[in-house]
């Protein structure tokens, strides 16, 4: 997949923070951004998202509640979410909402580039085990990674 093809879907309620991850992701991928759930929820409803970046804490429901939200409504959409705190509870929460990737803040580009594409590897390889009917064991992990 051309990744000006991969449509990401971006959900960050601190504007700086929202506008620098569009505009960089923006250059490499199909990029749209909400500041809340409620208008990312508005939008996967709408249309597929490959990926599924979101803060922890927005306004209104939380990063764990829409990825819940999306992982019924578009299963194989992979979630990744973005904390200032590296709290071992988040992990378990995101495992039990569908989530691939923890991210720490502050985020490394480079490093969060190498993620998404990875990401987009699993998300890949878990079509076309499916496609083929092989089994679907473990290819979705949840994975607490450090900004540096």
């Amino acid at each position: 997949m051309n990744s000006n093809e991969v449509r990401i879907l971006i959900v960050e309620d601190d504007d700086s923070a929202r506008d620098g991850l569009l505009t960089f992701l923006g250059s490499v991928f199909n990029c749209v951004a909400a500041p809340s759930a409620e208008e990312a929820i508005r939008l996967v409803g709408a249309g597929y998202f490959n990926l599924v970046l979101t803060d922890v804490h927005l306004p209104g429901a939380s990063g764990l509640e829409l990825c819940r939200l999306v992982h019924k409504l578009s299963p194989d959409t992979v979630m990744m979410v973005m904390t200032g705190m590296a709290d071992i509870r988040y992990r378990s929460k995101a495992l039990g909402q569908g989530v691939l990737y923890c991210i720490e803040k502050p985020i490394n580009p480079q490093r969060l580039l190498v993620w998404i594409e990875s990401g987009l590897r699993s998300q890949a390889l878990a079509a076309a085990r499916h496609r083929l009917n092989l089994p679907t064991s473990s290819a979705f992990r949840t994975h607490w990674l450090k900004a540096s």
